[in-house]
């Protein structure tokens, strides 16, 4: 039947699943920064590509660097609450948030979101 997956299957389409909702939270986040501070850039999906790529010799990164953190950002808010989003924390550390700014986005002290989210030993 359609919906008897096995162990594999199941984990597949999971992921599946993470992966599209964090695709879909960095696409709206990526809309409103095209309406806001990037507008006339690029296309929304164009731009989404350049922060992902983050390529410094793309003369348009220039106009979206100072606004990586900020959108990063906007992803965990966005995914927060629908989802784990343990890959979004991740690409905002990578993108210079601080925990202070990753707690505050997820609504708890610094403290808690690099209990939670931070390097294990």
């Amino acid at each position: 039947m359609f919906d008897e997956l096995d162990a594999e299957e199941l984990t597949a389409a999971r992921t599946r699943v993470a992966d599209a909702g964090l695709d879909a939270a960095r696409r709206l986040a990526t809309t409103r920064l095209v309406d806001g501070p990037a507008a006339g850039l690029a296309k929304p999906a164009t731009v989404m590509e350049l922060l992902l790529a983050r390529d410094q010799a793309d003369p348009r990164w220039e106009r979206l660097e100072p606004f990586e953190t900020r959108w990063a950002l906007l992803v965990v808010r966005l995914l927060a609450p629908v989802m784990n989003p343990a890959a979004a924390v991740a690409d905002a550390r990578r993108r210079g948030a601080t925990w202070a700014a990753i707690g505050e986005a997820l609504g708890v002290t610094a403290q808690s979101a690099h209990a939670r989210f931070g390097p294990r030993p």
